[in-house]
């Protein structure tokens, strides 16, 4: 079980970088072929947006909350912390988006999403079926976004070698933060 809630405590550094960086194009690709864009730190919206602008949106949304989360580290751990490490078991963590947002690659999750959005925009009510799908589609996101911020937990608990309540409150005030921050900015962005 440790290794599925904590992967960290084996694979770190350049490795986790790496593997990571892949991760988070690979979410471009989907978002991008699905016509999605990231417009806030977890929110993802019908984009025509170009690919360029799709990773470095993802990128983005990577760098901001790591970066905060290492000042945070440097300010609680009593040991050396390595940039890689943190960036890296940020960037790893980052896998868990990937079946969240590959369910959207099936057609028929395609069109009832959008169906929904559609209905929505118009001002009628969406089918059952739609209601459904999305509903379904809600459930499953949400069992991978609870695991991924799981994983950005312990990755930076591992990464900084921090832990205890002042880790947990800073690592949940700055999502708090980036969250609250990113939607109001997210739409210039985009």
């Amino acid at each position: 079980m440790d290794k599925i809630f904590n992967p960290f405590r084996h694979i770190t550094g350049t490795k986790a970088l790496v593997m990571g960086l892949i991760f988070i194009v690979a979410t471009s690709l989907i978002e991008w072929s699905n016509g999605l864009a990231q417009d806030s730190y977890i929110h993802y919206t019908y984009s025509n947006a170009t690919l360029w602008r799709v990773v470095a949106l993802d990128l983005f949304y990577w760098l901001l909350p790591t970066l905060l989360l290492y000042v945070c580290g440097l300010i609680l751990s009593r040991s050396q912390i390595r940039l890689v490490d943190v960036f890296g078991t940020a960037a790893f963590a980052k896998l868990l988006l990937l079946p969240m947002l590959a369910l959207q690659l099936l057609p028929c999750v395609q069109t009832q999403m959008k169906g929904v959005v559609d209905a929505i925009m118009s001002g009628a009510q969406p089918t059952g079926v739609q209601l459904t799908v999305t509903t379904l589609y809600g459930i499953w996101a949400l069992a991978w976004l609870i695991l991924y911020y799981v994983w950005a937990y312990n990755g930076y608990a591992t990464s900084c070698n921090v832990r205890g309540w002042r880790a947990i409150l800073l690592f949940v005030l700055v999502q708090i933060v980036v969250t609250i921050a990113s939607t109001l900015w997210g739409s210039y962005l985009l």
